[in-house]
C-alpha cells in the first residue's frame, strides 16, 4: 500500500505487513518463495512547484543518488543470496519513462484550455486534410532515472509503483519485468469511476496479475480497506 505522503517513519501496526522502505524481506508461500524490496520517497523534481511532501530526494547531487541507488543493490543482492522464484520491487516512484508520464498545467492554463475545449465542441475547426486540431501540453516524465538504472540492471520480475496518478492502472512490460501502476488505489481522482486494485497470482511456475478487481465504496479509510480486502 502507498500512503499519499509516504513519510519516512511510517509504522504499521499490523501482524501481517512491514515497511519496505529500504528494507527486503523474503516470503516463502508452499512451494513459492518471493524476494521483496523497497525504497519510499520521490525525486524532488517530481512534484508540483511548492509542494511540499516529507520524503524526497535530489537525483541531481551524485552523493544523494549514489547513496540510494546503493542502498537499492544491498537489499536486493541480499534476497538474492536466498534464491528466490521470484523478486518484486516496491517503490512509492515509478522508473523513469514508465508509467509516469504527466501534463503539468497551471490553473490559468486550465481555464484556457477549457476554454478552447468548450470553442472546439460548438464549432470544430478543422485543418487542411479535414482534421479538427486539439489543444496540446507539454509532456513530462516524473519517474526516478535512479530506479531506472537499478531495474535496467538487476531487472526485477515485477517492479510495483504509484506516485503518478495519471497514469494510475497503467501495466507495462520491458525485458524481463513488468511494470504496475497501482496509484489508482488512491481515493483521488478515482472516487466517481471506481478505484482498482492490483491481484497478482503467484505460482512457482507463473505471475498472473489482474486489475479489475473494483473496490465498491468510493470513500474507504485505509484501515478499513486493509481489514475488508487484504
Amino acid at each position: 500500500m502507498f500512503q499519499a505522503i509516504d513519510p519516512k517513519d511510517f509504522e504499521i501496526n499490523l501482524p501481517n505487513a512491514m515497511n519496505l522502505d529500504r528494507k527486503h524481506f523474503i516470503v516463502q508461500n508452499r512451494e513459492t518463495s518471493i524476494g521483496l524490496i523497497g525504497l519510499g520517497g520521490a525525486p524532488s523534481g517530481s512534484i508540483r512547484p511548492g509542494e511540499s511532501l516529507p520524503n524526497l530526494w535530489e537525483e541531481s547531487i551524485p552523493i544523494v543518488a549514489e547513496q540510494l541507488l546503493t542502498e537499492l543493490k544491498i537489499n536486493v543482492e541480499k534476497v538474492m543470496q536466498g534464491r528466490p522464484d521470484y523478486i518484486i520491487l516496491v517503490t512509492h516512484t515509478p522508473p523513469y519513462g514508465i508509467a509516469d508520464r504527466s501534463k503539468p498545467i497551471t490553473l490559468r492554463e486550465m481555464i484556457v484550455l477549457e476554454d478552447i475545449l468548450e470553442e472546439l465542441k460548438g464549432e470544430p475547426k478543422p485543418e487542411p486534410g479535414g482534421k479538427v486540431k486539439k489543444p496540446t501540453t507539454s509532456i513530462r516524465h516524473l519517474g526516478s532515472k535512479i530506479i531506472s538504472n537499478f531495474v535496467k540492471y538487476y531487472k526485477p520480475d515485477i517492479h510495483i509503483f504509484g506516485h503518478v496518478h495519471k497514469e494510475g492502472g497503467k501495466t507495462e512490460a520491458q525485458e524481463a519485468t513488468k511494470f504496475f501502476n497501482v496509484s489508482h488505489l488512491s481515493p483521488l481522482p478515482y472516487r466517481l469511476t471506481g478505484r482498482k486494485y492490483l491481484c497478482l497470482k503467484i505460482t512457482k511456475q507463473s505471475i498472473t496479475p489482474t486489475f479489475n478487481h473494483v473496490i465498491p465504496e468510493r470513500e474507504i479509510p485505509f484501515d478499513e480497506f486493509i481489514e475488508k480486502y487484504l
